[in-house]
């Protein structure tokens, strides 16, 4: 059997202080926090700070490891590939999908980011997202991620 989850992502839990959302859901806020704190060097390295603007309420399904691992690994491309710039990171919902926004404010090599990120981009269409740049030769770059916010089991019920 697997050990519980991190208690962290666990909401409607006896003392934690959510009510009203499911016990398998992720607040995607605290989420990007505990990525963050995994990537200290490089932000210091890069001279980069991360704004995370995504709201505490805004929650995503447990079950979606692979979505997960696939904003761990946007998070830290974006990371890596930024030098003395601010990030911002917000989130929006809309019905069953999920779009999370990556602004880079000084764009340092929009090539070398996209590359990455087209390396990533198999990844993210095997768990039913899609990964998007805007401006990738621009001063100001964002990456969107947009994802199913459903049950894995759902998406393939015809």
């Amino acid at each position: 059997m697997n050990p519980a989850p991190i208690s962290l992502f666990m909401s409607n839990q006896p003392g934690n202080g959510f009510t009203g959302i499911p016990s398998r859901s992720i607040s995607l806020q605290l989420l990007l926090n505990d990525f963050l704190f995994n990537l200290p060097d490089t932000i210091k390295r890069n001279n980069i700070v991360v704004q995370n603007a995504i709201s505490p309420e805004l929650k995503m399904l447990a079950d979606q490891s692979g979505v997960v691992s696939v904003i761990n690994e946007i998070l830290t491309t974006v990371v890596s590939n930024a030098r003395n710039t601010c990030i911002l990171v917000t989130a929006e919902k809309y019905s069953d999908i999920v779009t999370l926004n990556f602004e880079d404010s000084n764009n340092f090599n929009g090539y070398a980011l996209s590359f990455s990120l087209m390396l990533i981009g198999q990844h993210a269409r095997f768990e039913g997202g899609d990964i998007s740049i805007r401006g990738a030769q621009k001063r100001v770059a964002t990456v969107s991620f947009s994802f199913p916010d459903m049950p894995v089991a759902s998406r393939y019920i015809f």
